[in-house]
């Protein structure tokens, strides 16, 4: 049985002249990522964090193929999101309360302090949901303090993964989510 994507809404997203942003090309990149994913029935074996940062952006691209969610914000946050795990793994983060990166960002009216407070936020979202009710702050308080940074980093810089990291956030959770349980 042949099954039909309708790509039609997502094509009326894209901007003609932006090559970057091109849905055939990122939709090709996430098909070349999920063929390059191992069998592995013992597990995952890594051997570093380019390896590891592959992997990452190949299962996030197969998880969003199967929900149907083709389009070029959902890939750019795919492969945005693989960077942010890899870095992780490499260097934590200099402080786990979000309001350090807000004050900081204010404070010297830094941008990339703001993406990392957003970072931190997505990450207390994704993996350590029992955190993010640590103290007064709730699931929910650490959910719109992440959406509300990235839009704040877009209004600042106008790189456009704030803005798709803003509008898909809950949605880049679970993904990010499910694609950790099923590595």
């Amino acid at each position: 049985m042949v099954e039909i994507i309708d790509f039609r809404d997502a094509l009326k997203r894209i901007k003609k002249t932006d090559h970057h942003y091109d849905l055939s090309r990122l939709l090709k990149k996430a098909v070349l990522l999920k063929k390059s994913l191992p069998e592995t029935p013992n597990g995952v074996q890594i051997t570093g964090f380019k390896r590891l940062k592959t992997l990452f952006e190949a299962k996030i691209s197969e998880i969003l193929i199967q929900k149907r969610l083709i389009d070029s914000g959902f890939f750019l946050c795919g492969t945005y999101i693989a960077d942010l795990l890899t870095e992780t793994a490499k260097k934590i983060p200099k402080s786990w309360f979000a309001i350090d990166y807000i004050i900081e960002g204010n404070e010297k009216e830094s941008p990339q302090s703001l993406k990392q407070g957003a970072n931190l936020c997505f990450l207390l979202c994704t993996f350590f949901k029992e955190r993010a009710e640590f103290r007064t702050m709730t699931y929910k308080d650490y959910e719109n303090m992440g959406i509300g940074l990235f839009h704040q980093f877009y209004d600042m810089t106008g790189k456009e993964i704030g803005y798709y990291m803003s509008c898909q956030y809950r949605i880049m959770t679970g993904v990010t989510d499910e694609c950790i349980r099923s590595i």
